[in-house]
């Protein structure tokens, strides 16, 4: 039977639930289906992988000198002097990330999690007496750094501080609009196996639980820790990180300014080319003053791949220095 032969109420209740189907579904949309991502689009990643310059800087920080540099990432200090009244706020850290022609920059902030130190403010004036008042994760002082303490980095104390407690160092350095971090100590396990045998595993698990932590507060985090290359050997590590920094690649290991073992940069450079395999970059600061062991260097180190930095090794300041490309195709000869 058409519509036609049925009795006019019976027309209008099927016309009524036409309006009201037809009203349900504009005022209740289908979701939109949720797009990749662009292919060009400039996320941290891709920026910090195409990055071909890079500057370090911990001390003096100047937010005006650092816009000024023109390196592609920076990697700073959170705080002026460590203490949570200089940090940085979110204004200056922006002011950071916009290069003198406009472009986009990668800001890192500088993370100890092998070692505490005595100007952070987290730091309590009685923990100097150790065994007495310290807290049980605290080590002993560095004898090369004063001020600078072992931490046994898997326990639950020293954890919260970096990233587990309520505001805690990594939630500060995200607040102030840091791209992602650049985690130094991450080494402390060679040390700390002589009380842990699986000092290296948990080492991984520590960076991977602060990695998972930081994208969970900002998504696209940054996680580039410095030197442990030998944990480039685990491909879930090698997964989680987004490049690394080596200091000391060709000079000053053992002797300052003097040239490394040559068999000891070749079991380095092995290690860290197993990152830029997996298309990350490794950034290497040197810490030279002579103008041509600065230059033969910077060859060497574009030669393999890498972005080279040279520096004062007190980071004090930022070096002035000439901005070239890595020269990947010398890297294939």
């Amino acid at each position: 039977m058409s519509l036609t032969e049925t009795s006019p109420a019976r027309r209008f209740a099927v016309f009524l639930a036409v309006i009201l189907v037809a009203w349900a579904t504009s005022s209740n949309p289908c979701p939109a289906v949720e797009q990749p991502p662009d292919e060009g689009e400039q996320t941290p990643a891709r920026l910090l992988a195409a990055a071909k310059s890079w500057g370090y800087q911990l001390q003096k920080l100047d937010p005006d000198s650092l816009a000024a540099s023109p390196y592609d990432m920076l990697v700073i200090d959170h705080s002026r002097d460590g203490k949570a009244a200089r940090a940085l706020t979110p204004e200056e850290v922006n002011k950071i990330r916009v290069k003198p022609d406009g472009e986009r920059r990668i800001v890192l902030a500088y993370l100890s999690i092998g070692e505490a130190q005595t100007y952070r403010y987290y730091w309590k004036w009685y923990w100097g007496w150790i065994g007495v008042l310290s807290p049980r994760w605290l080590g002993s002082e560095n004898p090369e750094w004063r001020g600078n303490y072992s931490v046994r980095y898997w326990q639950e104390g020293w954890q919260k501080i970096i990233f587990g407690g309520e505001n805690s160092y990594l939630e500060r350095i995200v607040n102030a609009g840091f791209d992602g971090i650049y985690l130094d100590g991450v080494d402390e396990y060679v040390d700390m196996v002589k009380e842990k045998r699986n000092a290296r595993a948990l080492m991984v698990a520590f960076v991977k639980a602060i990695a998972e932590r930081g994208r969970a507060l900002k998504p696209g985090f940054l996680v580039v820790p410095q030197n442990g290359e030998a944990l480039l050997a685990d491909a879930s590590y090698r997964a989680v990180i987004d490049g690394i920094g080596k200091e000391d690649l060709l000079f000053g290991d053992d002797v300052n300014q003097q040239p490394n073992d040559p068999k000891s940069i070749v079991s380095d450079v092995g290690r860290l080319k197993l990152l830029t395999a997996d298309h990350k970059p490794v950034f290497v600061v040197e810490y030279l003053d002579a103008p041509q062991e600065i230059e033969r260097a910077r060859r060497r180190l574009e030669r393999y791949g890498f972005i080279p930095y040279f520096a004062d090794r007190a980071l004090d300041s930022m070096r002035a220095s000439d901005v070239s490309a890595p020269d990947h195709a010398a890297d294939k000869k």
